[in-house]
């Protein structure tokens, strides 16, 4: 191992560089655990094959001879069985939504959902921003997709 007592070569010449700070991003939490429901935001897949959304991939597995279905943007990194999913929708429950991993698109029918639906104080929301529509612009929020009525 050396020694780093003198700069390199590189670092004298000027090569080197040091990193240039960027503005943070703001971070879009997709799951709300400051209360014990424990809140979840959702994707419904079965919405991107009735609009026909142009980001929605099929394959075959060989091995398997099952098809299978995903998002190319990783809006959720869940790769579902279609054969599964249609059956699903046939029910009365159709086939429900799958968490959100990445950004959603404005074409994504979204929802949020609650782990566990209890009473009492420890059960009340204490984000209520956190069903607002993180696609809105700007710093206005969308007054639609407030999903606490239909919870």
């Amino acid at each position: 191992m050396v020694a780093r007592d003198q700069p390199s070569e590189l670092e004298v010449c000027g090569y080197y560089t040091r990193f240039m700070q960027t503005a943070p991003e703001p971070i879009v939490a997709n799951e709300c655990r400051q209360c014990c429901s424990f809140c979840d935001r959702l994707v419904h897949p079965s919405r991107c094959v009735e609009i026909g959304c142009p980001y929605l991939y099929v394959y075959d597995d060989e091995a398997s001879g099952r098809r299978y279905m995903g998002c190319i943007n990783k809006v959720y990194k869940a790769e579902i069985d279609v054969q599964l999913l249609a059956e699903a929708e046939r029910t009365r429950h159709r086939f429900g939504g799958v968490r959100i991993s990445g950004d959603p698109l404005p074409q994504c029918k979204l929802s949020v959902e609650r782990a566990y639906d209890g009473r009492g104080e420890a059960f009340d929301c204490v984000n209520p921003s956190f069903f607002s529509d993180s696609r809105a612009s700007g710093d206005g929020v969308e007054g639609s997709f407030d999903l606490r009525d239909r919870l």
